[in-house]
């Protein structure tokens, strides 16, 4: 049994993944009990409500329980287990959801348990000292308990640490180095064989490929490259492949496929920029507009010795005296507008030209990498600005909630008062 723990600060984010689970999983909401609220993502914003009282900036712990493949618990089972890492953790009696995760392809189940950190009496956050050990002591204890295939605390050989190379590429991606290869490392000690590390991989957004100097490579959702051998897994080459050798590497993707994949589950659909959009709009307006005014001057009606349903071309217009060097005379009210209009038109085409110019000179060349970082950074702030809405939301309804229920009771009282005297 693999118990792995981690501190949350994103209730709305860690509820959606407990419900919705990832590709080709089905989610199972099981179990939701010490919240106020009947919905999970109620239930967790009003966590956060209760955190802006404390300092705790992480008011969840989030743990995932998995066993080896092919094995299986029921129900009860995985409650129990539920229930025994809440005693060891410190946390009984607080609130905590349940759900379980079941791969569509295989049917393996595996377990999610959260927990509100914020007591509601004393309003602190519960502490977790050494949670990691205290995870990996009640797997052990899980294992002899269910009869499970126990897995090792240490692991085999000597991890050695990134090279140089490793750490330029993790800071260009921007990513965590030492989160990643932990991953690899976890999904290595969980699976018997190629395919269930394949699969724990895939569970956690890496790709096994084939690398084209190394056997086997890993492909991190940036788009970084992982050699697996002793450096990360702390065994040799040859007990790498000995330990895949039921999957064939032929049916691997190769590295350049392997990162096209993860940049496209990655890079998220990318928005039309409304602002842009309006001013490609206006220009398709205003040459509209110019077109047809050329045609209004060029064509008039026809006559009727030239016959019906035929333009005719106009006669030239009389050269028009400049209005400030001629005496007495001034323009009619629809020239005056249609002059103001031209040169409007004509000083917009010039200014977006301009501005058209400026952006080309100034606008910094991005890298493909820069390009993908900035559509993730821009989703990400999206997420936590609607997230943020649906907060602040809350609060005013519960607060709203608060003043008519006082209002209730001052009315009541007031009536009582009324019927004593």
């Amino acid at each position: 049994m693999i118990c792995k723990g981690t501190t949350h600060n994103n209730g709305a984010r860690l509820a959606r993944y407990m419900t919705q689970g990832k590709a080709r999983e089905r989610a199972e909401l099981w179990q939701l009990i010490g919240f106020a609220a009947g919905d999970i993502r109620d239930a967790f914003r009003s966590v956060h409500v209760m955190a802006e009282a404390t300092r705790c900036e992480q008011p969840f712990f989030h743990v995932q329980v998995r066993n080896r493949e092919g094995e299986d618990l029921s129900r009860e089972q995985w409650v129990r287990a539920a229930d025994r890492l809440e005693d060891k953790l410190g946390l009984r009696g607080q609130p905590r959801a349940i759900s379980f995760h079941i791969d569509e392809r295989t049917g393996d189940t595996h377990m999610h348990v959260a927990w509100s950190r914020i007591d509601d009496e004393t309003m602190t956050a519960r502490p977790l000292p050494f949670f990691q050990q205290r995870l990996k002591e009640v797997a052990r204890e899980m294992e002899r308990t269910f009869g499970l295939e126990p897995v090792r605390n240490e692991r085999d050989g000597r991890v050695q640490a990134p090279t140089r190379d490793e750490f330029e590429q993790a800071r260009r991606l921007g990513v965590d180095l030492n989160e990643i290869r932990k991953t690899i490392r976890d999904c290595w000690e969980q699976s018997d064989g190629g395919r269930s590390f394949r699969a724990a991989l895939a569970d956690r957004g890496l790709t096994l490929a084939a690398g084209d100097r190394r056997d086997y490579v890993v492909i991190d959702p940036e788009g970084g490259l992982h050699a697996l051998g002793r450096r990360i897994l702390g065994v040799t080459a040859a007990e790498t492949r000995r330990r895949l050798s039921d999957i064939d590497r032929d049916e691997l993707p190769s590295v350049s496929r392997a990162r096209e994949f993860a940049w496209e589950r990655a890079v998220p659909q990318r928005m039309p920029d409304p602002y842009r959009t309006e001013l490609a709009w206006q220009d398709a307006l205003i040459r509209a507009a110019i077109a047809k005014e050329k045609r209004a001057r060029n064509f008039v009606e026809s006559p009727r010795d030239n016959g019906a349903g035929k333009e005719a071309p106009l006669p030239p217009r009389p050269e028009r005296e400049c209005p400030e060097y001629t005496v007495g005379r001034s323009l009619n009210a629809g020239e005056t507008k249609r002059t103001v209009a031209e040169g409007a038109r004509v000083v917009g085409k010039a200014m977006d030209g301009v501005a058209g110019m400026l952006d080309a000179l100034l606008a910094p060349k991005l890298s493909p990498e820069q390009k993908r970082e900035g559509a993730r950074a821009t989703r990400r702030r999206e997420i936590e600005a609607e997230e943020q809405i649906d907060i602040s939301k809350y609060t005013s309804q519960q607060q709203l909630q608060q003043q008519q229920q006082h209002q209730r009771d001052v009315d009541r009282q007031r009536d009582r008062d009324s019927r004593d005297r």
